[in-house]
């Protein structure tokens, strides 16, 4: 059972976990933005010798790779709490369940951010935004189904208390 206080210190941790996530989710925002406001003036970066096929099959598999470990990371780590470590030695007013979900928000985010990162990087070096778009859909889709809820931190808090 978790006491109220320390309900209190799980909302106030999920609040900030929850703006740290709005961030990163953001970014891809800003990718989409700036490859817009360049698109007109953009040119190919690479020439026809450049193996552009082989870098885009090699960046979706990537990203195909990268939600399969980010799907299976997130569940070891959620239900083993003692594999995601406190870096701090110091106390602290957080909650422990809150540092370590938070560790795991922003590892899985940026795991999933990354998918649109390949997106802009072919974009940039053969703009080609059909890909740019493909992927960068694929990295919103997939940080809005892995977003931070409160039932697993919660749950994460029991798992926790009962650890000792």
């Amino acid at each position: 059972m978790i006491e109220p206080d320390e309900i209190k210190k799980l909302d106030s941790g999920f609040s900030l976990i929850l703006i740290i996530w709005g961030a990163i989710f953001a970014s891809l925002g800003v990718y989409l933005g700036v490859s817009l406001f360049i698109a007109d003036t953009l040119t190919a970066a690479v020439g026809d010798k450049f193996p552009l096929v082989t870098l885009r099959y090699a960046l979706f598999g990537i990203s195909a790779a990268t939600l399969v470990a980010v799907h299976f990371l997130r569940g070891f780590m959620l239900g083993h709490p003692g594999a995601v470590k406190n870096l701090r030695s110091m106390p602290s007013a957080q909650h422990p369940a809150v540092a370590r979900y938070s560790v795991i928000v922003i590892v899985t985010s940026a795991l999933l951010e990354s998918i649109g990162i390949y997106g802009l990087v072919l974009f940039l070096l053969a703009k080609d935004a059909l890909s740019f778009y493909q992927l960068l859909g694929v990295a919103a889709v997939a940080m809005l189904v892995y977003r931070p809820k409160k039932e697993e931190l919660l749950a994460l808090a029991r798992r926790m208390d009962t650890m000792g």
